[in-house]
């Protein structure tokens, strides 16, 4: 008898615990799903991004929009300022939402390396540290290209500013100090640049036959190219 009472009471506190424990199922599970239906906030777009659009150029091609929690993609962006200054590696299709992982600098992939576009041609040259800026030519930069030479038509020593925005796609060599910004940079770098095949021509032409100096290109642009001889220097 004293047996059939104790497995009696064994069954209810059993019967107790598992209905504690589905109740306590039940409730999470519940949890997890309205955690999932919850909105939130997502930048989308609206119509075709192309490929190195700016980030601060997105205005009329995205828009806010309340979306379920569980389809926010991880990286995803609720507004444009931490890519202000980036630019879209790739087209952004209508309805994707924006994502960080899209964007890198001006003239980059999203790994880092730098869009050739496919009717240029890359060419190399060695150049040493002082007439490359210091050294300080980087990957992405836009830089001017003068040529200095000997003119046989004028009998003068010619200085021409003949390439303007040629894009750098790899520097490789020569470095600044070490981190010290008192130290001159030495050496010399490798920079190879993106061209036309009539510019990688000219300047194939200006590594073998003439004195080469580098510029950075100033940011909000330019145009023209220019052309100095002795006399118009000491004029």
């Amino acid at each position: 008898m004293q047996r059939r009472i104790i497995a009696a009471v064994a069954a209810v506190v059993l019967a107790g615990i598992g209905a504690v424990l589905l109740y306590s199922y039940v409730n999470t599970a519940e949890a997890r799903a309205m955690s999932k239906m919850e909105t939130t906030s997502v930048l989308v777009a609206t119509k075709l991004i192309p490929a190195g659009t700016r980030g601060s150029a997105l205005a009329p091609y995205v828009s806010l929009k309340q979306i379920p929690g569980i389809a926010k993609v991880p990286g995803a962006l609720t507004d444009t300022t931490d890519i202000t200054d980036l630019a879209a590696t790739s087209d952004v299709q209508v309805g994707e939402q924006i994502l960080l992982a899209r964007f890198a600098a001006p003239n980059t992939t999203a790994t880092g390396g730098v869009q050739v576009p496919s009717d240029m041609q890359q060419v190399s040259l060695s150049v040493e540290a002082p007439r490359a800026v210091g050294a300080s030519i980087k990957a992405g930069d836009r830089i001017g290209i003068f040529f200095s030479g000997d003119d046989k038509k004028s009998e003068q020593r010619v200085t021409a500013l003949n390439m303007r925005g040629v894009l750098v796609v790899k520097v490789q060599g020569a470095s600044a100090g070490q981190g010290d910004d008192s130290a001159a940079p030495s050496g010399s770098l490798v920079i190879t640049l993106a061209l036309r095949p009539a510019d990688a021509t000219k300047l194939v032409y200006g590594v073998e036959s003439a004195s080469l100096y580098l510029a950075l290109e100033p940011k909000d642009g330019g145009s023209g190219t220019y052309t100095v001889t002795e006399q118009t220097v000491l004029k």
